[in-house]
């Protein structure tokens, strides 16, 4: 499946159709801070780990997971959120506020999105996949500082949800 850019349109249809996921991957039973192994942690420089809870209304309660990494002067984390109340799908639909390309990780659809606005350098940005029916899984790659590029912040986040979802086929 090649890259669809999409913007925040307003449209009530779909602006990205995803491939048929291969098989589904319930995140119900998933501990987030399992979802990377040690040998993932150091090739992705993780220092610390610590799990939290989404507190925000949209997905309150989300069981999730956030992975420090400091490396010389440059500090950023990545952030695992299990979704289970809504598919990937809601982001495609054109009605959220972010710049968003649908891509395919290890044959999942997923999409790639940062919020709008955010600005050329450096915003976080997500790579969340289409892992079963009304459930996805999210990565957030966030920096500190400006040592980033805006591609390099959301390449770093396909590689840690591919990472991610590698796991995840092992575990359910």
């Amino acid at each position: 499946m090649g890259e669809t850019t999409t913007g925040s349109t307003g449209s009530t249809e779909p602006s990205a159709k995803l491939p048929t996921r291969p098989r589904d991957l319930k995140l119900d039973v998933v501990e987030p801070c399992k979802l990377l192994t040690t040998p993932q942690l150091d090739q992705l420089k993780v220092e610390r780990v610590h799990p939290w809870t989404y507190d925000q209304e949209t997905y309150r309660g989300a069981k999730g997971c956030v992975f420090d990494v400091s490396e010389a002067s440059r500090r950023y984390e990545y952030s695992v959120l299990l979704v289970t109340t809504e598919g990937v799908e809601a982001w495609l639909t054109g009605k959220r506020n972010v710049e968003l390309k649908a891509i395919e990780v290890d044959g999942y659809g997923a999409a790639r999105y940062r919020l709008s606005g955010d600005g050329p350098n450096s915003a976080p940005c997500t790579t969340t996949i289409d892992v079963a029916q009304g459930q996805q899984l999210q990565v957030t790659t966030s920096t500190m500082g400006k040592d980033f590029t805006q591609d390099e912040v959301c390449r770093m986040s396909e590689k840690a949800a591919g990472l991610a979802l590698t796991t995840l086929k092992t575990l359910v």
